[in-house]
């Protein structure tokens, strides 16, 4: 196991060495064609996953971010920062290199400071999800402070070696370090994901057709760090170690294991049509991903010669079948720039506990995600963007060693607007305005205890609090401003946005403790368009 821990690692720098040397020409190659120009999000998404479309419909653009973000929630997932600081660089961008070579990619390096984050010892958090997927890790009720850094390298190369075929080949690579900073025990989390994909596509006058293959891995060693082994008592809950399995039947002890170890991995298959034109993109697809993540924990010990070693044993697993079908849009049509996704995901997850041999966590979830935006330009080249996003939610999550059982589906949707007004020649201001809504349509929340008079600790204290917030409707509001000025084929863009979400009733009043107040972001930050 630790010799296939130092090979994962090794591929993994080696990996990120040549992803970093193809992103270094594709920037490099954008800064002596300065032709970019801003595009909306959801076609910026599509042209870079996917930069064979420049053979069809040419758009060089490159971007490069600095931004820092600050965010507080006053109501919340239990396992999930009440305070974030984000400070974050990206850089990303698609390029035409000739009439058979098109590249993407995309750089990102962020630094994120987390407050008030309880019940946890891992670096997941449920600020997006109703859940962790694998929900087995060591946690304590202690609430701490959390510093995380991350950095994200991803590259594509598409190649038109001859005029029916299409061949697109990338890999992308993340590692992150999480610490726990204030609060015993103090675990370190190193965590390694990287994934390779290739495309090849047969072309016929407008339409192609394609098969898809991607490989994917992902290791995660979490040192717990202890303060000692003979202090951790059930009496003193701010330190003493648990760990749990299923998503809420928890274990007390097992503090002779100081780190624990995750190794995931898999792959994804699928198939595509496209349809390309000079002013039309219109893909169709499908992608299988199959994983499995297994959880070991290692034991350290010394021999009667001093020599440290380590024993690594599998515990327990988790599988994941992800059905997903896709829709991609581009239509540029009358000066109007239409772009539209649409997915549609079908998931399965159930664990397996390797040394009593039983499951006791499924997991179903469907989900249906809308991303649209329209852009069109006056005659003082003032741009105008709308946006409408949607999804559609359902899932169900069963763990028979608690006898628990919930279930959710809901709706939400943001609408946006957002105009530019010229100021000056090469400079201009704009102004957005957008509203988000989450209605959740079928709850319901059913646990018992089992085998035990005492109630489950996380059950009770993350499992229901996370469902009231789930049955929570909820309204936001968004405001966003830019000043936007151009120099030498150069764009910069000083942006800034404000947004607030309210509850509009009292389910998750009603469960926790709770102030009243509205949750906020802020973000200030510098793009850079060449």
């Amino acid at each position: 196991m630790h010799s296939n821990k130092n090979k994962t690692i090794k591929a993994f720098q080696y990996s990120m060495l040549g992803l970093a040397a193809l992103g270094s020409q594709l920037f490099h190659a954008q800064t002596t064609h300065l032709d970019s120009i801003n595009i909306s999000s959801v076609e910026k998404e599509i042209r870079i996953n996917d930069p064979y479309i420049s053979f069809f419909q040419p758009l060089d653009f490159s971007r490069t971010t600095f931004q820092y973000s600050s965010a507080k929630q006053n109501f919340k997932r239990v396992q999930t920062a009440g305070e974030t600081g984000s400070f974050t660089f990206q850089s990303e961008g698609v390029y035409k290199l000739n009439d058979k070579i098109a590249l993407s990619g995309r750089l990102k390096a962020d630094k994120t400071t987390e407050e008030d984050v309880p019940y946890i010892l891992s670096d997941e958090r449920t600020t997006n999800s109703s859940f962790i997927y694998n929900p087995s890790y060591y946690w304590v009720p202690r609430t701490a402070r959390w510093q995380k850094q991350s950095y994200f390298i991803n590259g594509q190369f598409a190649y038109n070696p001859v005029k029916p075929v299409i061949l697109q080949l990338g890999g992308e690579g993340m590692y992150a370090k999480s610490y726990r900073q204030n609060a015993d025990p103090r675990p370190k989390v190193d965590d390694y994901k990287y994934k390779a994909f290739a495309k090849l596509g047969l072309k016929w006058r407008q339409h192609a057709i394609f098969g898809k293959l991607s490989y994917v891995h992902h290791y995660k060693g979490n040192d717990i760090m202890f303060v000692n082994i003979k202090g951790n008592v059930p009496a003193n809950d701010s330190i003493y170690i648990r760990y749990n399995e299923g998503y809420g039947n928890q274990y007390i002890g097992n503090t002779e294991y100081k780190t624990s170890e995750y190794k995931m991995g898999g792959y994804i298959w699928g198939g595509e049509y496209a349809f390309n034109s000079d002013n039309t993109h219109f893909s169709a697809g499908y992608d299988y991903k199959n994983l499995i993540e297994r959880f070991y924990r290692v034991f350290e010990y010394q021999d009667g010669s001093f020599k440290w070693h380590k024993d690594y044993t599998k515990y327990s697993g988790l599988k994941t079948d992800l059905h997903s079908f896709y829709l991609n849009f581009l239509g540029n049509y009358n000066g109007k720039k239409w772009a539209s996704m649409m997915t549609y995901q079908d998931q399965l997850d159930t664990n397996y506990n390797y040394p009593l041999e039983y499951r006791s966590y499924r997991l179903e979830q469907k989900n249906l995600f809308w991303q649209n935006s329209v852009v069109w330009f006056n005659h003082k080249n003032e741009a105008f963007k709308i946006l409408f996003d949607a999804a559609y939610g359902k899932n169900r999550v069963k763990d028979a060693s608690v006898v628990m059982e919930r279930k959710l589906s809901f709706f939400n949707y943001r609408l946006g607007a957002e105009k530019e007004f010229v100021l000056k020649p090469s400079h201009k201001l704009a102004v957005g305005l957008s509203q988000n809504l989450y209605i959740p349509l079928e709850k319901e929340f059913n646990y018992q205890p089992y085998q035990s008079t005492k109630e489950n600790i996380f059950a009770t204290k993350i499992a229901q609090p996370d469902f009231a917030y789930d049955a929570t409707p909820k309204i936001g509001l968004n405001f966003n401003a830019s000043y936007i000025f151009d120099q030498n084929k150069i764009r910069y863009e000083l942006f800034g946005s404000f947004s607030q979400t309210w509850l509009m009733n009292s389910t998750y009043k009603n469960k926790v403790d709770y102030n009243g107040r509205a949750n906020h972001v802020a973000l200030v930050g510098l793009n850079v368009y060449y």
